[in-house]
């Protein structure tokens, strides 16, 4: 399996446009605090956030390319700082921010991956802070029609791109944030494509408070 870090890097790389995909679920709960968004891509969650006030964010993601082409096409008056690493080994200090932002970034991983990026997220957290996830669910269209080459584990698609893509459960999200103090996880379904509505989109969005 090829490296990540270049599988994305060679990605954003070649995309002339920010990702299709609309931001879901982004409750009001940004303004004024310290913001950690994991896996920022081309930024456009991270326009979301910073529609929402917040009084500083961090914008973490492992590749290069995804964080020059954020720069480029960010322009806000919210303090950001763009930063390059790992999520499965967050490079801050334990109980920094107010708020973590996990939206379509864990698909990415393999299990271990996701518990390590889980646990991470949870010692970079201040008490009481809140931990943001949204991501595919078992049974989206695109878990049964995306060409793929391998499927390492239940769930997960390694694409010819050489991209991994999972696909959560509710049970799943629930038990890999069982240690926060109260989790909250909803399944939701769209039909996103005009005209065909027997492709479904399914995703899985929560709120976990630490």
């Amino acid at each position: 399996m090829e490296n990540q870090e270049a599988v994305w890097d060679r990605e954003y790389g070649g995309r002339g446009t920010a990702w299709s995909r609309r931001v879901m679920f982004l409750p009001d709960v940004f303004e004024g605090r310290v913001v950690l968004e994991v896996g920022v891509g081309d930024g456009k969650t991270l326009s979301a956030i910073c529609g929402k006030r917040p009084g500083k964010v961090f914008a973490l993601d492992f590749s290069a390319q995804a964080l020059r082409k954020a720069r480029q096409l960010f322009d806000s008056a919210v303090d950001v700082s763009f930063i390059k690493g790992d999520l499965t080994a967050l490079p801050f200090g334990d109980c920094c921010f107010d708020v973590v932002v996990l939206y379509y970034v864990l698909d990415n991983l393999l299990a271990d991956g996701r518990a390590k990026a889980a646990g991470e997220a949870l010692r970079v957290l201040k008490p009481g802070g809140l931990l943001l996830f949204e991501d595919f669910a078992v049974g989206d269209f695109r878990e049964e029609t995306s060409k793929r080459t391998a499927v390492p584990e239940p769930h997960t698609l390694l694409k010819k791109k050489g991209l991994i893509c999972h696909y959560f459960t509710v049970e799943e999200v629930r038990s890999l944030f069982r240690d926060f103090s109260n989790v909250d996880v909803v399944q939701k379904e769209r039909t996103p494509l005009k005209n065909k509505s027997h492709l479904i989109r399914k995703t899985v969005s929560g709120v976990m408070a630490k």
